[in-house]
């Protein structure tokens, strides 16, 4: 998706207002959401008088094809190039990515200026929070390739293959309906192993007494899709039975709190509450959500610890979870769009013990 003026643009009013004359991005995520550029390797300055965007040259054409809003350098010493240009700037004040920039690269950038440096921390990823009408539409074409994709998967069984092979297909059809391919590897684990939050596939074999846990998450053009199921044989144990309810509850919670204004920390409180009430929040070892967009988490974080506040515009996933060990995990996960008077879900596969294998 082409990059829009109108971010760098805030970008600059943010570093009016923090006082900084320019700014160093490394992290790719945001180089691409400010120029639109794709590829593995740059570097991004920007100041009042402009934007660069360093490359080497495996990255010529792409880059001056792809790159809008920034001047394109083609270089392969980037680390005298990037003093030079903030020298020549006049730069007195040097934001920088502190939480993404190694210490040797810092020590290579501020060669000679090491004085002039801000730790600012990560100011783009906070103007990525509140998504506009086309990153959600991408969010929600990668969602529809990912759901399509394990429908076609689970119609022809899965029980009986293993998770190593059900995963490999995930990514295949993935591919074939349009997207990238994964945001990250796919979960699938079977039985005792769902207990496991971020559980590798293996070459066990899924039986038919459950749960199974998939996650499944889709890329197109850049922007993720982040969905997990859990699903149950038709008469499953009554433990599992009872915390796959607990968590639907709780999901269903979580979703219904996501308005404009409300605290991120509040909404996973509700959902921390309702666990409780079932007696199971001991066994919730994560927080509820998380933002997604170019990457597959970001902020906002649906945590204890947050600080953020839920505005018109994000989008966040709701994803309670109830580990029991040695006998098997729940986790039902939803990515909503939040709406003037709540959300609106992207993802859509029902999130009921309906057993589909």
């Amino acid at each position: 998706m082409p990059a829009d003026k109108e971010r760098l643009e805030r970008l600059h009013a943010v570093l009016r207002r923090r006082r900084l004359d320019a700014y160093l991005s490394v992290r790719l995520s945001n180089i691409r959401y400010l120029t639109g550029f794709t590829g593995s390797e740059a570097t991004l300055l920007v100041s009042a008088g402009g934007a660069f965007l360093l490359t080497d040259g495996r990255y010529d054409v792409q880059a001056r094809e792809q790159v809008r809003g920034a001047e394109v350098i083609v270089t392969s010493g980037k680390w005298a190039e990037v003093p030079r240009r903030l020298r020549a700037m006049r730069a007195r004040r040097i934001g920088f990515e502190s939480g993404h920039l190694t210490l040797e690269a810092f020590r290579k950038f501020s060669r000679g200026i090491a004085d002039r440096w801000v730790s600012g921390g990560d100011l783009v990823e906070p103007l990525r929070m509140r998504k506009e009408p086309g990153e959600i539409l991408l969010m929600e074409a990668a969602a529809a390739a990912a759901a399509s994709s394990l429908l076609s998967i689970l119609s022809a069984r899965v029980s009986g293959r293993t998770e190593q092979d059900v995963a490999a297909d995930l990514e295949r059809e993935m591919k074939r309906r349009g997207a990238e391919g994964p945001s990250f590897p796919p979960i699938v684990a079977d039985a005792a192993r769902s207990a496991m939050p971020h559980a590798s596939p293996t070459s066990n074999r899924i039986g038919e007494d459950g749960p199974l846990v998939i996650e499944f998450v889709a890329r197109k053009n850049g922007y993720c899709s982040d969905e997990t199921v859990t699903i149950l044989p038709r008469r499953p144990r009554r433990q599992v039975g009872k915390a796959f309810d607990a968590v639907r509850r709780a999901q269903e919670i979580g979703l219904s709190a996501l308005r404009p204004g409300i605290a991120c920390r509040e909404v996973d409180a509700r959902v921390r509450e309702s666990l409780d009430r079932s007696g199971y929040l001991k066994y919730f070892v994560h927080s509820t959500g998380h933002g997604v967009g170019l990457d597959i988490h970001e902020r906002p974080s649906l945590s204890p610890r947050s600080k953020d506040r839920i505005e018109e515009g994000m989008v966040v996933t709701v994803e309670p979870g109830v580990y029991l060990p040695g006998i098997g995990g729940v986790r039902l996960e939803d990515t909503a769009r939040v709406a003037g008077a709540g959300c609106e879900r992207i993802t859509f596969l029902p999130k009921t013990a309906t057993p589909l294998i």
